[in-house]
């Protein structure tokens, strides 16, 4: 299928997204959360994976720990199984969620959000809010994330 996105056309299979690997439950609970720049990527390649799937009409992803897979170089991508009808703002809380449990090691309902990078930190708080109206589309958290890192401003989207 083709998605306009991002400057112009885009191949999206939703297969690409989804993919194999160990649960990051437990690539954290075997190496420890993530930190640095380990975090940092963590965080935009599952909000490009996240945007790219929002962009083709796909919700309701139900991201967790279980279901986030790191592959064997590091790459993020999403197990498949059962979707839900709820809105992408959903998702976006989720991957907030997820973000706060690879940086701390814990599901938390009041999580520290000091253990997160300061250019996490604004966008998570930004994601958790009550209101689905007031978090940022995943487009949008891209475009947040991209604007803390001059390399990931210079990399394509293919390259996301």
């Amino acid at each position: 299928m083709e998605c306009q996105g991002w400057g112009g056309g885009l191949a999206l299979r939703p297969r690409d997204y989804l993919g194999t690997g160990e649960p990051l439950a437990d690539v954290v609970r075997a190496a420890g959360p993530f930190r640095g720049e380990g975090l940092y990527r963590l965080a935009l390649g599952t909000a490009a994976t996240m945007a790219r799937l929002h962009l083709t009409g796909i919700a309701g992803l139900r991201l967790s720990p279980l279901n986030v897979l790191i592959g064997p170089r590091g790459e993020s991508s999403f197990a498949a199984g059962p979707r839900s009808s709820e809105f992408p703002a959903s998702d976006v809380r989720e991957w907030a969620e997820v973000i706060l449990f690879a940086a701390t090691g814990q599901a938390a309902d009041e999580p520290d959000l000091d253990r997160l990078l300061p250019a996490l930190r604004g966008v998570v708080d930004q994601c958790r809010r009550p209101d689905p109206g007031a978090r940022p589309t995943a487009v949008d958290l891209v475009r947040i994330l991209l604007g803390h890192s001059a390399s990931a401003r210079r990399a394509s989207v293919r390259e996301l």
